[in-house]
């Protein structure tokens, strides 16, 4: 009786990488991918147009894709290190010009902590597929998507400091695109006090629905020389009465904000005044500040952002399950097996 270990079955096909044409064209797809991705979501920072960041997100979707595809497909991490590095920092050219003008390193800086994340994601997913007899699609692909997300969000993060704070990309038209969709993406939560209200309405309409409101609220002999029905409130007035009520509360609304936060022009839409308001605020702020701010502002987009992404990781890891299985339904990749060999002590 043999006392040797027994090699039930060994697999013909080494783990290796045999097709470089398949490497490449994987390869060409995330680089493709990378630059189109950066390039689109550059375009919206500067130009705020959404159909720049629906291609930007489907470009970025795409690259995360193949990304994890990189992590079952390719064997030799040298292989994948070059392919990830030239991904990852290709698309720098897309700023040449402007870095030669200006050189800016939080830009460059991203770009490495991009490969940081992208490299060691794929390292990640790698040292759990070397340590599973059986390939887990699912648990390799959510090791790596947190990491390669984290990494392209950095990045987005980075290109919005450099774009507004470092270039001054951010003219009076872009910050009002921005604070206009900042107002109208709070609309939801004032709409929980006031319904009626809108950052499209002036001033004086805007204080009118809020008088309109308040005065609801009082104590029916709230008013000196009024009482008001609980049920009809100011509809139960001549008109003339109604709206001479509501321009005098209305009135001294406008007076107390305005010792708050200055002047106001009655005829000025809301969300100018608050674009007027955030313009002159950060027009204000010394250089210390105003460093402190653009940093905090970037940190503050990157975790709303994370936020919001954390939510979609099962729509990234669901697109690239499809892809693997459709690339070895089509066989361009093979499923294999492989049997290990190792010693054990039997009773026998």
């Amino acid at each position: 009786m043999s006392l040797g270990p027994q090699i039930i079955s060994q697999s013909r096909i080494e783990e290796a990488d045999y097709s470089a044409i398949k490497i490449i064209a994987l390869a060409l797809a995330g680089i493709a991918a990378s630059v189109v991705a950066v390039y689109e979501i550059d375009q919206f920072l500067i130009t705020f147009q959404y159909a720049f960041l629906w291609f930007g997100l489907a470009a970025f979707l795409i690259f995360f894709v193949v990304t994890i595809l990189h992590t079952f497909f390719i064997k030799h991490f040298s292989i994948i290190w070059g392919i990830v590095f030239v991904e990852t920092l290709l698309p720098l050219i897309l700023f040449a010009p402007r870095i030669s003008a200006q050189f800016s390193y939080a830009l460059f800086a991203g770009f490495v902590v991009f490969l940081f994340f992208s490299i060691t994601s794929i390292m990640q997913g790698r040292a759990l597929l070397k340590n599973s007899v059986k390939i887990r699609f699912f648990q390799v692909a959510k090791a790596v998507t947190p990491k390669l997300v984290t990494g392209a969000l950095i990045l987005a993060s980075v290109l919005f400091y450099t774009e507004y704070f470092e270039w001054k990309k951010l003219d009076s038209t872009m910050g009002k695109a921005i604070v206009y969709e900042s107002v109208a993406g709070a609309e939801p939560i004032v709409h929980l006090w006031f319904k009626n209200v809108s950052g499209t309405q002036t001033v004086k309409e805007f204080l009118r629905e809020i008088t309109i409101m308040q005065i609801a609220k009082l104590p029916p002999d709230a008013i000196p020389g009024i009482t008001l029905d609980v049920q009809k409130g100011l509809d139960q007035l001549q008109p003339e009465v109604k709206e001479k009520i509501i321009a005098r509360f209305s009135e001294e609304l406008k007076k107390t904000l305005e010792t708050k936060i200055g002047p106001l022009d009655a005829n000025m839409k809301v969300r100018d005044v608050a674009y007027t308001y955030v313009d002159e605020y950060v027009t204000k702020m010394p250089p210390g500040t105003k460093t402190i701010f653009s940093i905090g502002a970037a940190v503050l987009l990157f975790f709303s952002l994370k936020g919001i992404a954390v939510l979609f990781y099962w729509f990234i890891n669901m697109w690239a399950f499809l892809m693997y299985k459709f690339l070895i339904a089509a066989d361009f990749a093979l499923l294999t097996f492989e049997t290990r060999n190792r010693e054990f002590v039997v009773l026998p």
